[in-house]
């Protein structure tokens, strides 16, 4: 019986073990995660769009997003993912996802509403720093309701601490003129005492600190690098002298002579997906067939003939237009350039390709800005002189004569000749209504009125371009509407939508409202526009905006 025993069991043990091997396990589920959840600062009576950027995705379901749960404590409600928040305070948002099999995922941020003319919790304004050495420590350092603020103790020597800026230089300068920057700071103090102001590592200044309000000015010189050109100018006030300091930086002036005819590249971050239309003319150019189109990429625009027009003499019957989508103003002297390149089974020399610049996509011959005939493939440079008549949007129109042809054009670069250098845009001009949208649109001293035709609005601002800002701007408006209106109110970069720094939903109502949106971006010295869109907008239903400005949120520091 013992020996029966023993020899029963690992037979039987062997059995279940393959019958376990040959049964293949059930996969566990696993839970879903929420991504993209990010903190949020915004201006109060703004509205918050939570899933911005936010996604709930899952292994088994796949994207589960629209089943996200989102609640705000203190208690704001959340509609479609969009919450406005009317009380100036702190608040708590909690995500929550549930699967199909009821594994669920929390996630957690924070909403800091402030008040509108609040800006700050932003880390520190471009360019600025502050450094402590020795005993001294910083206590805070940065901005509060629109003014630079450092607070530090145990200063004992002059370069203890150490509240620095950086001045771009290298770009404005005008270093043939011989003379020098000038600065001036305003700020409040709590102690008394001196500093010393130091340029680029060297002493350049010293001051006397007393309690309550000082204006700290002085001079000096770019240094020059070895072809002649200004660097950027490093200037350090040094603090520690004070000991214990608490200051209130109010203002910070720069004067300085600036290079006249600088260039601003307004084609930043430009695709032609979407801007490249064809025209192919089978009217004049009979049997011509062909398209217009862009690279996949984006990088290039195409016009292909792909099979040549049976009339003998007929001439620029296949072409695309190029919607650069850069307003032209009044004055204005822009320089366009591009390389082209044809491929084309030769008739006539002159009978390649041809390149018209245009303020509108349709025109006639004797409105056109410029015409430029190329018979060889090059680089393409023009300079065009804005006047009243040609006041527009830059297209540029590629015509093919009527062989076989790939034309490809790369490259595109404009660029636009400032009057002053360095000189930081706070005010929009003039409106467009996008190409194709409807609506009446009404201009007047930047200020617009758009009245609906029961279709899609979309209003598009001139481009501007906030230098050094890092993005860290706030757009600013006010709206009314005849009937309460939903609109959404976007900050691309120029000439396209990558990226889109801001994309908010609003209501404008009856009631005069002032909207303040913070810009937050990580990019620099790029261009951007404001959109406004109305899908749609009632047939009779008017939107006025106006006061459109555009504000460093360290504007105040800056003069």
């Amino acid at each position: 019986m013992k020996k029966t025993k023993i020899l029963t069991i690992p037979v039987l043990a062997a059995m279940l073990f393959a019958g376990c091997a040959s049964a293949p396990a059930e996969p566990a589920n696993k839970a879903p995660s929420v991504v993209g959840v990010k903190d949020v600062q915004c201006i109060v009576n703004s509205t918050v769009d939570f899933l911005d950027g936010v996604a709930a995705l899952d292994t088994e379901d796949g994207d589960i997003t629209p089943e996200l749960e989102i609640t705000v404590s203190p208690h704001v409600e959340v509609k479609d993912g969009y919450a406005r928040f009317d009380e100036v305070g702190e608040y708590s948002v909690n995500y929550k996802i549930t699967d199909s099999e009821g594994r669920t995922a929390q996630k957690r941020a924070f909403v800091d509403v402030v008040d509108r003319e609040t800006y700050r919790t932003f880390n520190m304004p471009e360019g600025f720093e502050a450094f402590s050495y020795g005993a001294a420590s910083i206590e805070n350092c940065g901005m509060v309701n629109g003014n630079f603020v450092l607070k530090a103790e145990g200063g004992q020597i002059a370069e203890d601490i150490v509240l620095s800026r950086t001045y771009a230089m290298s770009d404005t300068y005008d270093a043939s003129s011989g003379k020098p920057c000038t600065f001036s700071y305003t700020v409040n103090s709590n102690a008394e005492g001196k500093i010393k102001v130091m340029a680029d590592g060297s002493d350049c200044a010293e001051a006397r600190v007393v309690r309550g309000e000082n204006v700290i000015s002085f001079t000096c010189f770019p240094a020059l690098d070895k072809d002649g050109n200004p660097e950027d100018i490093v200037i350090d006030l040094c603090l520690g002298g004070l000991g214990s300091v608490d200051w209130v930086v109010k203002g910070v002036e720069c004067d300085y002579p600036q290079k006249k005819g600088l260039q601003v590249d307004r084609t930043a971050g430009f695709s032609f997906t979407g801007k490249v239309l064809p025209r192919i003319d089978t009217e004049n150019g009979p049997g011509l067939e062909g398209n217009a189109f862009a690279s996949q990429d984006g990088a290039e625009a195409h016009l292909e003939i792909t099979k040549a027009s049976t009339k003998p003499d007929a001439l620029w019957c296949g072409g695309m237009f190029i919607n650069t989508e850069i307003a032209l103003k009044e004055g204005v002297e822009y320089t366009v350039s591009f390389d082209i390149k044809c491929e084309h089974e030769v008739r006539e020399e002159e009978n390649n390709y041809e390149i018209l610049f245009q303020f509108e996509q349709w025109t006639d011959d004797s409105e056109v800005i410029k015409k430029a005939i190329k018979p060889s493939d090059g680089k393409v440079e023009e300079t065009l002189n804005i006047d009243a008549a040609h006041v527009g949007s830059l297209w540029i129109y590629v015509q093919s004569g009527t062989q076989k042809n790939m034309i490809t054009l790369s490259g595109l670069k404009v660029y636009e000749k400032l009057g002053d250098a360095g000189k930081d845009i706070y005010e929009i001009g003039d409106f467009t209504s996008t190409p194709g949208k409807t609506g009446t649109l009404t201009t007047d001293k930047g200020n617009f009125i758009i009245t609906g035709t029961g279709g899609d609005v979309e209003i598009m601002s001139q481009s501007f371009l906030v230098a050094g800002s890092g993005a860290n701007y706030a757009i600013t408006f006010r709206a009314k509407a005849s009937a309460p209106v939903s609109m959404v109110v976007a900050i691309p970069v120029a000439g396209g939508w990558d990226p889109t720094i801001l994309w908010q939903q609003v209501t404008v109502t009856e009631d005069w409202t002032i909207f303040t949106f913070m810009c937050n971006g990580s990019d620099s010295d790029r261009l951007h526009k404001i959109a406004w869109q109305i899908n749609p907008l009632s047939d009779g239903v008017t939107v006025e905006i106006t006061d459109v400005r555009v504000c460093l949120k360290n504007n105040q520091l800056d003069g």
